[in-house]
């Protein structure tokens, strides 16, 4: 448990030594207070926007999520760099215990900070517990979003070319609500899909459940196919 606490001190040190990782750390305050206390005057000036409120909000949601993830990538890449991994391979801390710390970091940032999001939103009013959940969903794409670029990414340069790639695939399920084409529905393979059609389903009052439930077994995919792939590239 020290070796991990002084890992994730050193991650501190290290995202706030980069000026782009600290400006996406306090993004996602930003994007709560935008949230919070801007997006209520905007759909007041704005009507035509009102139907479209709680479309906002998934997708500032989906932001949070991917700021926290962006960073995590990053500092696997730091860490690929300057040859951590080499070094960790003769220290007692397993491929699984830095990932499954990481990965709960990401995953606890997130959801704080989106359960704030969720219940101070104008646009759609939630329970604690149920913002919790759809809050704990979102988390969700901070580890997908650091796996990805760990796996995949070579150097930091290829990581924000690749976020910015990831961003706009995970991002595509949102046409479903712009665009009336039934073959939009085949985003249903991006996990944001299932965020996004929850949300929905608590905006209109429908059973929502099914699909929240839907989108964990597709995250828990996703999931064991990058940690192998992590385990197999990077370790």
């Amino acid at each position: 448990m020290n070796r991990l606490l002084l890992l994730g001190a050193n991650d501190f040190r290290m995202v706030f030594r980069d000026p782009m990782l600290r400006l996406f750390l306090f993004l996602p305050l930003l994007i709560v207070g935008g949230i919070g206390w801007a997006l209520p005057p905007v759909l007041d000036r704005f009507p035509v926007l009102g139907d479209y409120g709680y479309v906002i909000l998934m997708w500032a949601c989906m932001q949070t999520a991917t700021m926290f993830g962006f960073i995590n990538g990053f500092v696997f890449l730091e860490e690929k760099d300057d040859g951590v991994f080499t070094a960790l391979r003769i220290m007692p801390i397993s491929a699984a215990m830095l990932l499954g710390f990481r990965m709960a970091l990401g995953v606890v940032m997130t959801t704080a900070v989106n359960l704030i999001l969720l219940l101070l939103n104008p646009v759609l009013p939630l329970d604690p517990l149920t913002g919790w959940l759809v809050a704990f969903q979102f988390s969700l794409l901070a580890p997908l979003f650091a796996l990805l670029v760990a796996v995949f990414a070579k150097n930091k340069v290829e990581g924000l070319a690749q976020f910015k790639i990831y961003n706009l695939v995970l991002n595509l399920p949102i046409l479903i609500y712009f665009l009336p084409y039934g073959a939009l529905h085949a985003f249903a393979v991006v996990p944001t899909y299932w965020n996004f059609r929850t949300v929905e389903a608590l905006h209109e009052g429908a059973s929502w459940l099914s699909f929240y439930g839907i989108g964990l077994a597709f995250y828990g995919i996703y999931f064991v196919g990058l940690i192998r792939l992590f385990e197999r590239r990077v370790f």
